[in-house]
C-alpha cells in the first residue's frame, strides 16, 4: 500500500512528528546532555594540562569556558551565517582571555598587528611553526569551535555519540603511547561519559518523540534518573573488588608495545627503529618525553653578535625521571634590567672572562620565555621602545643557581626583539680543570650534592655498573668527564632517525644497551646519568649551538631552529659549572680563540639532503629507506606482493558485492526516519545494472516494466521478483504517493534478494 501525501493533513501533531521523523525534546534535557558532552570534551584537554607546566591552569579554564559557550550557542536555533559569526566571536574572546593577561581588551586592540606580521611570515616561508603562539592558538580555537559544533549536531540531531566517543578514546591512547602521559583514569571516565550520553539518547528512540508539556509524568525525568543511578552503580560495582582484595595496578594500553611486538614478529631486530611521531628541531620550554625522531629545521630563530664563539644557554634541568628532564624545585627572584644580576663575586678571572653580546630575535619575544645568552649573565639591557617610545624597563626573573634569565609577564608592552647582555664565559683550560682536584665528594657543597646527584630509583643496575667501569682509573673529575665522552663516541652513533623507548624502559638504559643511536638529548642525558652514578654533580642544559657565522659581518652569527642543542655542565669546586659537549662531532670550546668550524663540528643538517626540506621530504626519505630495506629481504618483498594480490582480489570481490552490501547496510543501519524515495532508488539502482549484465541491456524505447516482462527475464526462476521489483520501482519513480515503511522494507528486501541471486550466477 502507498500513503497519499498530497493535500492530506495529519490528524495530530504526534502523527506529524512520527511521519517526518522529528522529535520534540525538552530544552532542559538537551542542556543536560550538553553538560555531559562538555565533560567528555574536557577529557581531550585535561591530560595535556595536568603536568604542572606553567600556564596549564589558565589554559584549562579558558578552554573549558570556550567549550561551554560553544555548546550553549549550539542550543540556540540560528541561521548558519549567524552561527558561524557567533562561534568566531566566542573563539576571539577566548583568545583574548588566554593571552591578554590582566588587560584582554588592550591585547585585542594590538593583536591585529601581530596577526598581520604572522601572515606575512607565513607567506614568505610557508611554515606554520614560524607564526606566533597567539595565531596558532587562534587557529586551534577555530578548529575546536568547528569540532564542537559538529559533535553537538551529531549528538542532538543524529542521536549518536559513538563516533566522537571512539575518537576520544583513540586520542587518549595516542597520548599514552607517543606522549607518555598517564591517561588511564581519563579513559575510564570517558567510557562512563560515552555510555551515559548514549543511554540518554536512547530514550529518543524508545519514546518516539512523544512527551508531555511538564516534566511531571514525563519519561525524560524518569529515564535520566534511572540512567544516572545505573551509571553510578556500575562505577561502584566495579570498585567493590578492590575493597576486599589487593588488586595490582592495571597495565596501561600501549600502542607502542603493540608496534614493537609486530616489528619483532615481522623479523626486525631490537636495534631496528620503530617509526614514531616526528618533530622538527627547535626550542621548546616544555618537558616532554625524549627520544622521538627529528626532522632538521632551518628557519632563523635569532641573530647574535659576539666577540667569541659560544653556545647559547636557555634553561637548565636537574631532575631526571627516566624519560625526561624537569626542574620542579627551581625558584626565581625578580630582577631589574637596570642593575647587576650577580653581585656575589662568584666569578673567578682564572676560569671566567667577561664579554658583551647582542641578540636580535626574528620575531617579538615575550614572557614567560627565557633569554638566550652565551654564558652566565651579569646584566642585561633592552634596546626596544615601548608604545610611548620609551626604553623598556622589563621585569626579569633570575635564577642564581641555574644562571638563567626569564622574561616576566605576557603583556603586549613587554615584547622585545633586541637585547644586550654582559656574560661570563668559561676560559679554563683542561690543565687548570685537572688541577682543581680529584673526583672526591667532600669538596662539593651539600646543596649541590643534594640536587645534582639525583637519579631515579628505577635506574637499572647495569647503568651504574657501566658508569663504574668507565670512570674507574680516572684521577680527576675532568678525566672522568672525558672518559665518559670517549666511551659514548666509541659505542653510540649520532642520528636523528630514532624511536621512543618502550613503555616502562629507562631512556638512558635503552640508549646505552639497546639502540646505541641518538642525537644530543641521548648523549647529554647519558653522560649526566653516568657521571651522577659515580658521585659527580652534573646538570642538563638546553639552548642553541653557535650557529653559522655571517661572512659579511664579522662577529655576527645566525642561529636557526636546526641549531637547537643540549649539552652538559659539570660542577668543579672552586670554579663553578663548566660546560662539556657529549655529542660526537661537536666540540665545546674551553678557551678563547676557537673558530666556528672547530666549535660546531659537523652540522646535523647533514642527516637531511640539502634539496629536501619539510615533512613531505622526510616522509619521502623514510619511504625510500623502507623500500630499500624491503628489497634487501626477498621473503618480505614476497609477502608484500602476496598482500597486494590479495588486496586486489578483495577489491574486485567488493565491487561485485557492493550492491548487496549497500542495501544490507541501509536495512541494518538504525535511524530515526526511513529513507525517502530518492535514497531508496539510489540504493536499488545497481540491480538494473546486474540485470543488464546477465540478460542484456534494455532496448531503447522499452519501459522498465516491459523489460522485466520480456521472455528472457520472465522465464528465469526470479521472474516474479523482477516483475514486482519493476512495478514498485515505477511507482516510486513516477507515482505521487509516498511509500509506507512496510512497503519500503519489502522493496529493499526484494532488491537485496535479486542482487544476491544475480551475483551468484
Amino acid at each position: 500500500m502507498w500513503e497519499r501525501n498530497g493535500n492530506q493533513q495529519p490528524n495530530s501533531i504526534v502523527a506529524d512528528i512520527e511521519d517526518e521523523g522529528r522529535v520534540i525534546v525538552p530544552v532542559l534535557y538537551k542542556i543536560f546532555i550538553s553538560v555531559i558532552l562538555l565533560i567528555l570534551s574536557l577529557e581531550w584537554i585535561y591530560p595535556v594540562t595536568s603536568s604542572d607546566q606553567q600556564g596549564s591552569e589558565r589554559f584549562l579554564s579558558v578552554m573549558a569556558g570556550l567549550t561551554g559557550a560553544l555548546l550553549l550557542a549550539g542550543l540556540i536555533r540560528t541561521g548558519w551565517i549567524t552561527g558561524v559569526l557567533v562561534r568566531l566571536f566566542i573563539a576571539l574572546a577566548a583568545l583574548c582571555l588566554m593571552y591578554g593577561g590582566n588587560d584582554p581588551v588592550g591585547w585585542a586592540t594590538a593583536y591585529p598587528g601581530i596577526l598581520s606580521a604572522d601572515m606575512d611570515t607565513f607567506i614568505d616561508n610557508w611554515r606554520f611553526h614560524a607564526m606566533s603562539t597567539e595565531t596558532r592558538g587562534l587557529l586551534m580555537m577555530c578548529g575546536w569551535s568547528m569540532l564542537m559544533a559538529s559533535v553537538q549536531s551529531l549528538v542532538l540531531h543524529r542521536r549518536s555519540v559513538m563516533l566522537f566517543g571512539s575518537a576520544t578514546l583513540v586520542y587518549l591512547l595516542l597520548l599514552e603511547s607517543f606522549a607518555g602521559l598517564d591517561v588511564y583514569a581519563s579513559v575510564m571516565r570517558s567510557v562512563l561519559w560515552i555510555l551515559l550520553i548514549q543511554a540518554l539518547l536512547q530514550l529518543l528512540r524508545l519514546n518516539g518523540g512523544v512527551t508531555t508539556p511538564s516534566y511531571r509524568g514525563s519519561p525524560y525525568g524518569r529515564w535520566s534518573a534511572v540512567t544516572i543511578v545505573a551509571s553510578a552503580g556500575m562505577v561502584l560495582f566495579s570498585s567493590l573488588p578492590g575493597q576486599f582484595a589487593s588488586i595490582p595496578q592495571p597495565e596501561r594500553i600501549s600502542l607502542e608495545q603493540i608496534g614493537e611486538r609486530l616489528a619483532r614478529w615481522a623479523g626486525y631486530t631490537q636495534h631496528s627503529s620503530i617509526p614514531a611521531a616526528t618533530a622538527v628541531t627547535g626550542y621548546s620550554t616544555a618537558d616532554a618525553p625524549m627520544g622521538a625522531p627529528l626532522v632538521q629545521g632551518s628557519s632563523i630563530f635569532f641573530i647574535a653578535k659576539s666577540p667569541e664563539v659560544t653556545y647559547w644557554r636557555g634553561e637548565t634541568r636537574s631532575y631526571y625521571n627516566g624519560s625526561t628532564w624537569s626542574d620542579p624545585g627551581q625558584s626565581f627572584e625578580t630582577a631589574s634590567s637596570s642593575g647587576l644580576l650577580r653581585t656575589d663575586g662568584w666569578e673567578n678571572p682564572t676560569y671566567w672572562s667577561r664579554i658583551r653580546q647582542t641578540v636580535t630575535m626574528q620575531r617579538e619575544w615575550k614572557g614567560p620565555n627565557p633569554l638566550f645568552t652565551g654564558g652566565i649573565p651579569v646584566n642585561v639591557s633592552f634596546q626596544d621602545k615601548n608604545k610611548d617610545n620609551q626604553e623598556n624597563m622589563l621585569s626579569l626573573l633570575s635564577n642564581r643557581e641555574s644562571a638563567t634569565l626569564w622574561l616576566a609577564g605576557s603583556g603586549n608592552d613587554k615584547v622585545i626583539k633586541n637585547y644586550s647582555a654582559d656574560v661570563m664565559v668559561p676560559v679554563a683550560s683542561p690543565e687548570q680543570l685537572r688541577l682543581l682536584g680529584e673526583t672526591n665528594k667532600e669538596k662539593d657543597p651539600a646543596a649541590i650534592r643534594r640536587t645534582y646527584l639525583q637519579l631515579p630509583t628505577t635506574l637499572p643496575d647495569r647503568v651504574q655498573t657501566l658508569a663504574k667501569e668507565i670512570i674507574q682509573g680516572s684521577e680527576t673529575r675532568y678525566d672522568a668527564v672525558q672518559a665518559v665522552k670517549t666511551y659514548l663516541a666509541a659505542h653510540a652513533e649520532y642520528t636523528l632517525d630514532t624511536r621512543m623507548p618502550p613503555r616502562g624502559t629507562d631512556f638512558v638504559d635503552d640508549f646505552l644497551f639497546v639502540t646505541r643511536q641518538g642525537y644530543c638529548n641521548h648523549f647529554s642525558t647519558a653522560m649526566i646519568v653516568l657521571l651522577r652514578a659515580e658521585g659527580i654533580p652534573a646538570r642538563w642544559v638546553k639552548g642553541f649551538g653557535p650557529g653559522v657565522a655571517d661572512p659579511d659581518a664579522p662577529g655576527q652569527y645566525m642561529i636557526s631552529q636546526g641549531d637547537a642543542h643540549s649539552w652538559v655542565e659539570v660542577y668543579f669546586p672552586g670554579a663553578g659549572w663548566m660546560p662539556f659537549e657529549a655529542t660526537p662531532g661537536f666540540t665545546m670550546a674551553q678557551g678563547v680563540g676557537e673558530d666556528v668550524a672547530a666549535l660546531a663540528g659537523p652540522e646535523p643538517v647533514a642527516e637531511t639532503p640539502r634539496y629536501m626540506s619539510g615533512g613531505l621530504a622526510y616522509a619521502g626519505a623514510w619511504l625510500l629507506a623502507r623500500a630499500q630495506a624491503i628489497a634487501a629481504e626477498p621473503w618480505l618483498a614476497a609477502a608484500f606482493v602476496a598482500a597486494a594480490l590479495l588486496g586486489a582480489a578483495a577489491l574486485v570481490r567488493m565491487r561485485r558485492l557492493r550492491p548487496a552490501l549497500r542495501i544490507r547496510l541501509l536495512l541494518a543501519w538504525p535511524r530515526s526516519s526511513f529513507p525517502d524515495r530518492d535514497r531508496l532508488l539510489r540504493a536499488a539502482d545497481p540491480v538494473w545494472a546486474a540485470l543488464a549484465r546477465r540478460y542484456g541491456p534494455r532496448p531503447p524505447g522499452m519501459t522498465l516494466r516491459e523489460y522485466a516482462a520480456s521472455p528472457a527475464l520472465a522465464a528465469g526462476t526470479d521472474g516474479a521478483d523482477i516483475a514486482r521489483f519493476a512495478a514498485d520501482w515505477e511507482r516510486l519513480l513516477y507515482g505521487p504517493d509516498r511509500p509506507l515503511r512496510a512497503d519500503s522494507l519489502d522493496f529493499l528486501r526484494r532488491a537485496l534478494r535479486l542482487a544476491r541471486q544475480l551475483q551468484a550466477l
